[in-house]
């Protein structure tokens, strides 16, 4: 293929992964052919077969090495990120036994909570926020008078 249709491949395949939410596999396709593209204009004489296997090869091996990291570091799913409501505490209005779900408020909005301790919490006990999964809290019953760990 010749130069100029690689980086044309190129350019649509990361275009439309800005139009898709594809999750970044088009941009590393993308920036695949653009690299065997430029690799094809500086004069580097490879057959056709040759253009394809780098392509490929390009392709996979940045998709594997670094999608993962880039994905993350975008998106923010991160796992040394901690959201912000945990270690907050929350009262909890009616008996919440291990493994139940419950209402709590926190920071003016409503949140499903779960216990996740060992043990029941009161109604008007306090409980510690300990981890956030998505819109739902998960919660053990903090020690009365206790203001952290």
């Amino acid at each position: 293929m010749s130069w100029w249709g690689w980086l044309i491949v190129g350019i649509v395949l990361v275009g439309a992964e800005l139009m898709t939410d594809a999750a970044f596999y088009l941009v590393f396709a993308g920036a695949a052919a653009i690299v065997v593209g430029l690799l094809v204009v500086a004069g580097l004489g490879l057959p056709v077969w040759a253009q394809w296997v780098a392509f490929s090869v390009l392709a996979i091996a940045s998709m594997v090495l670094f999608r993962r990291k880039l994905y993350d570091r975008l998106r923010g799913g991160s796992e040394r990120m901690q959201h912000a409501a945990v270690d907050a505490l929350v009262t909890v209005d009616e008996d919440v036994a291990p493994g139940r779900r419950t209402r709590v408020r926190l920071q003016g909005t409503q949140w499903t909570a779960v216990n996740v301790g060992w043990e029941s919490i009161a109604a008007g006990a306090d409980a510690r926020v300990v981890e956030v999964d998505g819109v739902e809290l998960r919660i053990e019953g903090a020690a009365p008078g206790q203001d952290g760990w």
